[in-house]
């Protein structure tokens, strides 16, 4: 009995290891959108809650957010994403590895959607969009083991393809809820790294080319401004449950905190103000 005990507590620090995280949320682009010619610009602070503790896990990213509505249903949005990350360590958790991680991640994303016009419900709205993100992914891996540093690495091209229906609720002029759901197709491509096969399979990152990998990501978001104030502020925060058979690594929430301006509004309005 002791000897079992042994084996599995062996395997278990062998095992161990500090996640390569091969997939973060980006915070969703949910305008709000009425008529044709409205333009909505948002820029948000995002990141992931830290569910692991350890020391130097970070996560965190700016998003660049535009729709233009090109008609009175239809519109258009282009995103800009950047994540830093860090994590490393888990030395009190898993003594074998002291690996630290940290990551940079870019996409650009297009896409284009329908929306219903507000002047049928003034309070509650649908749209969906449909679009596609290219980036890269680029792992960096500080490997301390017996005293001896190495350096390895993992770079990817990443294609993201995705659609997301969304509810929106007004309540007042100055306050909108939405509920979204994004289903997300992640591609892997173009892999460069220095990691030997055995730890790509350790580490979760051999079989990440085989075929995309599927999320569902639901979201809230609140938007909120007060009267006389040209800028909006919207708080978002999305989950990513992944649906895939075969498991990777990867960060499982996204919160955000920005600033949104509807300029297009705001100088139409202040226009017709000119002319009263």
């Amino acid at each position: 009995m002791k000897t079992v005990a042994f084996i599995l507590l062996s395997i278990s620090f062998v095992s161990c290891y500090s996640p390569r995280y091969v997939y973060t949320p980006s915070a969703q682009n949910i305008p709000l959108l009425n008529k044709k010619n409205d333009i909505e610009i948002a820029a948000l602070y995002a990141g992931s809650v830290n569910t692991l503790k350890e020391k130097g896990n970070y996560n965190g990213g700016f998003d660049i957010h535009t729709a233009w509505a090109i008609s009175n249903h239809f519109g258009i949005m282009l995103n800009e994403s950047f994540q830093w990350e860090k994590n490393g360590g888990n030395d009190s958790f898993f003594p074998n590895d002291s690996s630290f991680l940290s990551y940079k991640r870019n996409f650009t994303e297009l896409g284009i959607g329908y929306f219903s016009s507000s002047k049928k419900n003034v309070k509650m709205q649908f749209q969906a969009f449909a679009g596609i993100a290219a980036g890269s992914s680029k792992i960096r891996d500080n490997f301390i083991s017996n005293n001896t540093e190495l350096n390895k690495y993992h770079d990817s091209r990443v294609t993201k393809i995705f659609l997301q229906p969304a509810f929106i609720y007004n309540i007042g002029k100055n306050f909108s809820a939405v509920l979204g759901s994004r289903f997300t197709a992640v591609v892997f491509s173009h892999i460069r790294t220095n990691y030997t096969d055995e730890e790509l399979d350790n580490y979760i990152l051999d079989s990440i080319t085989v075929s995309p990998v599927f999320f569902w990501e639901p979201a809230v978001s609140y938007t909120f401004g007060f009267k006389k104030f040209p800028l909006k502020f919207r708080l978002q925060g999305s989950i990513s449950v992944l649906l895939n058979h075969r498991f990777v690594e990867y960060r499982s929430s996204n919160i955000g905190i920005g600033i949104v301006c509807d300029f297009f509004q705001r100088k139409k309005n202040k226009t017709a103000s000119l002319k009263n």
